[in-house]
């Protein structure tokens, strides 16, 4: 009886001692994976949503140059940068809500404190086509790749 008892245990601690190792394969093997991080991520459905979508090409009517990749960043920067001015032309009492949005994608290019008196700067732009303007000229200074 005390042998059956002993030989379960140690069949248990083998099984165990297998799952530990599987455990650990699967955070090496975890550990080694590329993971793309959130912004990189919305860069490139960014991109797959201008590229593929017939409708936006259209609007943009530069489908050449989407297809080629040419100024692809700079397209998809230009059709980001006018749906915040849409955005806040249809909302303006989240003009800040939304450059705060905007000056996010800037996270490593700008700090923080700078961040704070480029939107003071921005927020109190009247015309949508200056500031339509500054947000082009802080992409194009800060060479804003997305």
């Amino acid at each position: 009886m005390e042998s059956m008892e002993s030989e379960n245990k140690e069949k248990i601690l083998e099984m165990i001692k297998a799952i530990e190792d599987k455990n650990s394969e699967m955070k090496d093997f975890i550990s080694k994976l590329s993971i793309l991080s959130r912004n990189e991520m919305l860069k490139d459905i960014t991109r797959d949503i201008i590229k593929n979508n017939s409708f936006i090409r259209e609007l943009l009517e530069t489908e050449d140059e989407i297809i080629s990749g040419g100024s692809q960043d700079n397209l998809s920067l230009d059709y980001i940068i006018e749906g915040y001015i849409v955005k806040i032309h249809k909302n303006p009492h989240k003009k800040i809500i939304y450059l705060r949005e905007y000056l996010g994608l800037f996270q490593d290019l700008i700090s923080e404190k700078d961040k704070e008196v480029i939107l003071k700067s921005l927020k109190d732009e009247k015309n949508e086509e200056k500031l339509k303007e500054r947000m082009v000229f802080l992409a194009t200074t800060f060479e804003l790749k997305l």
